[in-house]
């Protein structure tokens, strides 16, 4: 052992001592007492409002709303747009009507853009690209940009909350 100490210029006890206080201090940096494991994990309610902050879930609105065109279901589209629907500029039956003679509808979706911030709202565009076929077998193809819009205000509803379809800015496109 008088070898080792030579070697290394310190007993083992020394070298104890020295570990045993940097772990001291590296432990008392904390800013408070020990949280439990299970106080850390997310919650339904977090887990939703993260999901809810995301432009993923924004886009799959998009997708809910063609989905429910193709299904025939124009009330739970028309839901889809702000305002309980009235941010489609259209009533529900007219909403509907606009749809009689599509026989199916595709849309393809770009990359959402950045989710950004007004006034107690989040917003994000989402470009698309969309491919319908009429009732008479015409095919027709459009392109554009979803804008969708949440509510993050304290005191807002869950339906608030919920990224809804607040415009839409689409074109035919040329044959």
């Amino acid at each position: 052992m008088t070898g080792m100490r030579a070697i290394f210029g310190v007993s083992y006890s020394s070298r104890f001592v020295a570990f045993a206080v940097f772990v001291l201090a590296c432990g008392c940096q904390r800013s408070g007492p020990p949280v439990p494991e299970s106080a850390t994990l997310p919650g339904p309610a977090d887990t939703a409002a993260r999901a809810q902050e995301s432009a993923d879930d924004a886009a799959n609105v998009v997708r809910a709303y063609y989905r429910a065109i193709n299904e025939r279901r124009y009330g739970d589209a028309y839901r889809l747009w702000s305002s309980d629907g009235a941010a489609s500029g259209k009533t529900l039956e007219v909403f509907g009507d606009g749809f009689a003679s599509t026989a199916s509808v595709d849309v393809v979706l770009g990359t959402p853009g950045p989710i950004g911030a007004a006034a107690g709202s989040r917003y994000v565009e989402i470009p698309v690209r969309i491919h319908a076929v009429t009732t008479a077998g015409r095919r027709q193809a459009f392109s554009g940009m979803y804008t969708l819009r949440r509510s993050v205000v304290d005191g807002a509803t869950p339906e608030q909350r919920a990224w809804r379809i607040y415009s839409a800015k689409i074109r035919a496109e040329s044959p």
